[in-house]
C-alpha cells in the first residue's frame, strides 16, 4: 500500500515499513542525499546509517559548525545553546545551512555523492528552495534525495532527555510551548523517502535505512560500499 502524506508519497507498506520511493535508474550517476527530521527525531543516527550502509561521506550539521555558532551566538550576546531565539533562526542559522550546503556542492563537484544530517525544517517544505536544489543538483549530475525521518513527542522527548544536550534545555524545560510551535505532520514537498522511528515502530531504523539505502543503490551508478 502506498501512503498519501501532505507534501508527498512515500512508498511504504504500513507505518514503519519503509521502501522508499522506488529504485528506478536515475538519470544522473551521484546523489545528494537529505536527512531531515526534528530534534529527537534520530535523524543523526539514521544519517550514520545510511553512509554507513552506502559508503557514502557524510557531512551532519552540527558537527560541522556547532562550535562556531555557540561562538558567534556568544559574540551577539545571545546563549551558546539558544535555538529558538530570533539572534539564532535570523543571524545564525542562515549560516550554518550555506557552510553545510557549500560543503555538499563541493563534493558534488567531484563526483563524490553526500549524506547530509540537519533538521532542514524550513527547506524541505519549500517548493522554491526544493527546486533550487534540485536544478543545482542536476547541474552537477546528481540526483536530490530527501529521507524524512519521523517521530512523536513521547519517542523524540524521550531521545533528548537521554542525549542530555545543552541546545535541548529550553525544550525540554518548556516541552507544551516547544510542541505548539511545531508541527509533527510537516512533511517534505515532493517525493521523499518516509522513515518512521517511533519507538514503537514496528520495523527497526537500521532495517528501514538499509531498505532505503537498498533503493538508492538501484538508482544510481555507485551503488552500496
Amino acid at each position: 500500500m502506498t501512503l498519501e502524506f501532505p507534501g508527498g508519497t512515500a512508498g511504504v507498506t504500513s507505518r514503519g515499513e519503509s521502501l522508499g520511493i522506488g529504485s528506478e535508474l536515475s538519470e544522473h550517476g551521484t546523489a545528494l542525499v537529505l536527512v531531515a527530521g526534528y530534534a529527537g527525531s534520530g535523524k543523526s543516527e539514521a544519517g550514520k546509517m545510511m553512509s554507513q550502509a552506502t559508503g557514502w561521506p557524510l557531512l551532519d550539521k552540527d558537527t560541522l559548525t556547532r562550535p562556531l555558532t555557540e561562538s558567534l551566538l556568544t559574540h551577539l550576546n545571545g546563549d551558546p545553546d539558544d535555538r529558538q531565539s530570533s539572534v539564532y533562526t535570523g543571524s545564525v542559522r542562515p549560516l550554518e545551512y550555506e557552510s553545510l550546503m557549500k560543503a555538499c556542492w563541493e563534493n558534488l563537484e567531484c563526483g563524490v555523492p553526500v549524506v547530509a544530517v540537519a533538521p532542514f525544517l524550513a527547506e524541505v517544505v519549500d517548493e522554491q528552495w526544493a527546486s533550487r536544489t534540485r536544478r543545482h543538483c542536476a547541474r552537477l549530475g546528481a540526483g536530490l534525495e530527501v529521507v524524512w525521518v519521523d517521530s512523536d513527542a513521547s519517542s523524540m522527548r524521550e531521545r533528548l532527555t537521554s542525549r542530555n544536550a545543552a541546545r535541548d534545555t529550553w525544550k525540554l524545560a518548556n516541552w507544551g510551548q516547544y510542541l505548539a510551535s511545531i508541527s509533527l505532520e510537516r512533511r517534505p514537498v515532493g517525493e521523499f523517502h518516509f522513515v518512521d522511528n517511533r519507538i514503537t515502530a514496528m520495523t527497526p531504523l537500521a532495517e528501514q535505512v538499509e531498505s532505503v539505502a537498498a533503493a538508492l543503490a538501484g538508482r544510481y551508478s555507485e551503488g552500496l560500499a
